[in-house]
């Protein structure tokens, strides 16, 4: 029997005047994000939100590489 491993993170939708963002806790670091204008979290797929997390996890390791170099 192979055993599978699913990463789940949480997100948090919000709506700031006509922009919705994505929050997320990513390796013990908030990250955030705008969302494409137009997104409404509410009604779209469930399908969007594995490309969500994947941006999400992107936008994390971009700050990570700009906090290395800034130091």
């Amino acid at each position: 029997m192979q055993n599978t491993q699913t990463a789940q993170s949480e997100v948090l939708f919000q709506k700031l005047g006509q922009t919705w963002y994505v929050f997320s806790e990513i390796n013990n670091e908030l990250v955030y994000s705008a969302l494409p204008e137009g997104m409404d979290p509410r009604s779209t797929k469930l399908e969007l939100f594995h490309v969500i997390e994947d941006h999400m996890k992107k936008v994390s390791k971009q700050m990570k590489d700009i906090k290395i170099q800034a130091a």
